[in-house]
């Protein structure tokens, strides 16, 4: 089930709420949680747009409510957005959303505990979770739209992974092993719009 677009909306209000609260106690500036849901809700709509199997209207609401358990990883130890998220949804009936929230972030299918700087135990239950999942184009649609936005600036997905790879401190390996899989989601994407999707969201000199 999939929330309208009015409560995708009101759902968005309710998360920005809490992230800015908690985004201004932890000293971050001040709308960069909503602005990133935004950006990313844009890039998923301009690609559906180009992909006749897809709905850019869905694309759209999958792309705002992706990190709707970011305000509950702000605020509660050990927890990992993607779990938190799915938790959410799930309880709220919206399973679609949910299995975003939980697979946006796995774009390499990798669940190493050791690679993620979260709670390990929330990585192994996602692995599993999505072990059980068969993925589609929504899932891969989210997940290289929030692979385009480094923090709320859209960009290719190899400045996303040098500024997650900053962030995180992951190794050259790693980060090697994560730039090809991004690339490989974009290639498809281009394939599946006929387009260079940097183009479609407005990333000109890459």
């Amino acid at each position: 089930m999939l929330p309208t677009k009015q409560q995708a909306i009101d759902l968005y209000k309710n998360i920005t709420t809490q992230t800015d609260r908690l985004n201004l106690q932890m000293g971050a500036e001040p709308g960069i949680s909503g602005r990133h849901y935004q950006a990313v809700a844009f890039c998923a709509q301009a690609i559906a747009s180009y992909c006749p199997d897809l709905d850019a209207e869905k694309a759209w609401i999958l792309g705002l409510l992706h990190d709707y358990g970011e305000f509950i990883e702000k605020s509660v130890p050990h927890t990992f957005h993607g779990t938190a998220g799915y938790d959410e949804m799930m309880h709220l009936g919206y399973d679609e959303v949910a299995r975003v929230c939980l697979t946006h972030s796995f774009f390499d299918n990798n669940f190493n505990p050791q690679e993620y700087a979260y709670d390990s135990a929330s990585i192994i239950r996602a692995g599993k979770l999505i072990s059980q999942m068969t993925l589609d184009d929504y899932d891969y649609l989210i997940q290289i739209s929030d692979l385009m936005v480094a923090r709320y600036t859209i960009t290719s997905v190899e400045k996303r992974l040098d500024f997650v790879a900053a962030k995180y401190h992951l190794s050259d390996e790693v980060i090697k092993r994560k730039k090809q899989a991004a690339l490989n989601l974009k290639i498809y994407f281009d394939r599946k719009t006929g387009k260079n999707i940097y183009n479609l969201t407005g990333i000109t000199s890459e």
